[in-house]
């Protein structure tokens, strides 16, 4: 059987090998567009998220590549709340307006929001 995603980009896991069988709705590949990135923020609390703003320019520092630091803009506030700890918090999404070849996905970040 032959696969086709509805998108460019790569295969960035295979959870099947030849000849294995699958059921139905079971992911068997991830595919990435990699020339695009964000970072999700999951503890931003209320009384930080109403100073931020879709467009707001953010700094990003991968903990595994602490050295470098990387641009971005707020792209999406959530509207919806969980609690963490005892806090009211937010997902904030941030698009990064530049990459690292070293990048991988599920790396830690820390995300400094611009005034």
């Amino acid at each position: 059987v032959e696969l086709t995603a509805p998108f460019d980009g790569t295969v960035a896991g295979l959870k099947v090998k030849g000849g294995e069988s699958v059921t139905p709705g079971q992911i068997v590949v991830s595919i990435a567009d990699f020339s695009g990135w964000i970072v999700k923020t999951t503890d931003l609390t209320e009384l930080d998220v109403v100073d931020i703003s879709e467009g707001q320019p953010v700094s990003i520092t991968l903990d595994a590549i602490p050295d470098t630091t990387l641009d971005g803009k707020v792209q999406t506030i959530g509207q919806n709340y969980s609690e963490k700890q005892g806090d009211i918090v937010y997902e904030v999404t941030v698009e990064l307006t530049e990459s690292l070849p070293t990048m991988r996905w599920g790396m830690t970040a820390e995300v400094k929001f611009s005034k």
